[in-house]
């Protein structure tokens, strides 16, 4: 998608209406996107979505975890389904990305760089992404912009049907995200994007932390956080939440885990795929430098060194992945974003401000 085709959906009122205007709003591109999906779900796992579908719902319980610890995007997601006039079982599995990677036992390590970057004097906080997937969520990147009491605005950025990827809001929270499938999962924990929602619904980094620490998590992620004063990065997993100690004002994340040990598996290494850890030295290469800014971020996740593309291009298969959007958060006295709705080395960024 070209980055001036990215549309801002205004999704006011209670969760269950947000969701209706979500689903409204993008009702093609969902019923479009759910297509392309299910085509996926057979060449991946070798069954049609038809059979996948029930049979990975029946064999978790991760609706119990949703309704427990965030009821209010357990009623989001019931909007959604309203709006976009789908059944609340597809609307729910939409959201379930990295469940749906281990419970189908699909092979690699992910593909998202994240990063986020202490204030210094007149540079404010930044947390940033890359945000990779299989392509056929290429044309369903949103911006979801919601209106809260407390938080003020929230602008999310996500795939078509999906209550989010990574955010930031005008009180002053981003988080971005970045898969570690070597972790240990659970089929009765919180899925990653509710996790993400409700560590953004936080007033401060230090409240986030505690979030993490009171969920149990379904799949393995790690979390960027950022406010005003802070950053922290936070591994998490079925059996272990462990916040990261940062050697500089830099947090480098690729798909590997740099501290955990909550294996998933005896036969999974721990040090992650070529890719990884060739994106992570290439982040190391651009931004270990106390006097980092965002034009510094915006080129670093434009890279394509090879062997450490942090910037993927559109392959040929519809199920290979690339950067389907990229993102840079300054949290200064004002929130501003830098959005790109595509690999960053080809597609341009837009910027845009929070509560203006």
């Amino acid at each position: 998608m070209k980055t001036d085709l990215l549309s801002v959906i205004d999704c006011a009122g209670s969760p269950r209406q947000r969701g209706r205007t979500h689903g409204e709003a993008l009702r093609t591109a969902i019923a479009e996107k759910i297509m392309r999906w299910h085509d996926a779900i057979a060449e991946a796992y070798g069954v049609t979505a038809k059979t996948f579908i029930p049979r990975f719902l029946a064999a978790t319980r991760f609706g119990d975890a949703v309704k427990r610890y965030t009821p209010h995007l357990a009623e989001e997601v019931a909007g959604i389904a309203e709006g976009s006039n789908i059944a609340h079982e597809t609307a729910f599995a939409l959201q379930l990305l990295d469940e749906e990677w281990w419970f189908g036992r699909s092979t690699g390590d992910g593909h998202c760089s994240s990063l986020a970057i202490a204030p210094c004097g007149p540079i404010p906080t930044i947390i940033a992404q890359t945000m990779d997937l299989p392509r056929w969520h290429d044309g369903a990147q949103v911006l979801l912009k919601t209106q809260d009491s407390e938080a003020g605005e929230t602008m999310v950025f996500t795939s078509a049907g999906l209550i989010g990827l990574m955010g930031v809001s005008e009180r002053g929270v981003g988080v971005c995200v970045n898969t570690l499938s070597q972790l240990a999962v659970s089929p009765t924990g919180l899925p990653v994007a509710f996790v993400m929602r409700g560590a953004l619904a936080c007033s401060s980094v230090s409240d986030a932390i505690r979030f993490l620490h009171d969920v149990p998590h379904a799949s393995g992620q790690n979390y960027q956080l950022g406010d005003r004063q802070n950053i922290a990065t936070v591994e998490c997993s079925a059996g272990k939440v462990l916040p990261l100690a940062t050697k500089s004002r830099c947090s480098l994340h690729t798909n590997h885990p740099l501290a955990s040990d909550d294996r998933r598996s005896a036969t999974i290494p721990l040090a992650g795929s070529d890719s990884s850890r060739g994106r992570l030295q290439s982040l190391h290469l651009d931004l270990d430098d106390v006097r980092v800014t965002t034009d510094d971020v915006k080129a670093a996740l434009a890279a394509c060194r090879a062997g450490g593309e942090v910037s993927l291009v559109a392959p040929q298969l519809a199920t290979e992945p690339m950067t389907v959007g990229a993102v840079v958060y300054e949290i200064g006295e004002r929130t501003k974003i830098s959005v790109c709705a595509g690999p960053p080395s080809v597609e341009a960024w837009r910027d845009i401000g929070l509560g203006t």
